[in-house]
């Protein structure tokens, strides 16, 4: 634990103080600016300007410990296809932002290639084992892709129903309560299933799609952790020979 002190000490102090700098400063700003002064755009900026400055560096705090917590112990046979997966879904989330099908392509497009970069700049600051290394690792047993699949499949699951709970369209889809209400029940009911009809065909296939991504990650880093705790399968001796025999 003493190796992570000091980036905690200092990094972490530093964003606290920038987090309390951004809740706080509203608060005193009317003493110690006069109204000319409140309203100019610097001062305006300083309470975004701490979160963003806390933000950036809370995740190179992030990391700096993960990297001296992984570096050299994860094999590469895990290390390239998470990475690959990342770089899928930089291509992935750009290819959706500029498809013309749907505006909520856009949306998830956006959010896939922002997730996708920071953990891209996560994990390539993690040194993985030299691919030689990998000779010397038992083969992968179906237990352990079963695991990963397990942890895969419920995290797509956890995802999308969270997701979609959430954004589950509800009256009044978008207008305000007056306007819905001077709507016709006819005209109210054909908003409401071509809206729940775009919500199921059209959002959660790409709700989906955007949710893959990490279930994949992480079914590859389970699977590689379930090794070493799952039972391998011992190396068949071979007989020695008996001399004479035919």
């Amino acid at each position: 634990m003493g190796k992570y002190l000091g980036p905690v000490k200092w990094l972490g102090g530093i964003t606290l103080v920038m987090f309390g700098i951004a809740l706080l400063f509203p608060a005193i700003r009317d003493s110690l600016f006069n109204e000319e002064a409140r309203s100019a755009v610097l001062v305006q900026a300083v309470p975004f300007f701490g979160m963003f400055v806390g933000i950036l560096l809370l995740f190179i705090l992030l990391v700096i410990v993960v990297a001296m917590r992984f570096n050299g112990k994860l094999p590469y046979r895990a290390y390239r296809p998470v990475e690959l997966t990342i770089i899928a879904g930089i291509l992935v989330g750009v290819a959706l932002l500029f498809q013309p099908l749907h505006f909520v392509g856009y949306k998830y497009g956006f959010l896939l290639v922002l997730a996708s970069t920071i953990g891209f700049i996560l994990w390539s600051h993690i040194v993985p084992r030299s691919a030689q290394h990998d000779a010397a690792l038992p083969p992968i047993t179906p237990v352990q892709h079963i695991i990963g699949m397990v942890v895969g499949i419920a995290i797509v699951a956890a995802l999308t129903y969270s997701v979609a709970t959430l954004n589950t369209p509800v009256e009044p889809y978008g207008v305000s309560r007056r306007v819905w209400a001077s709507y016709t029940p006819e005209r109210q009911a054909d908003i409401s299933a071509q809206v729940v009809s775009d919500f199921r065909n059209v959002e959660l296939p790409f709700l989906l799609i955007f949710n893959l991504f990490p279930a994949i990650a992480l079914y590859l880093l389970v699977r590689e952790a379930a090794g070493m705790v799952t039972p391998h399968p011992a190396p068949a001796t071979p007989r020695p020979a008996i001399i004479g025999s035919t």
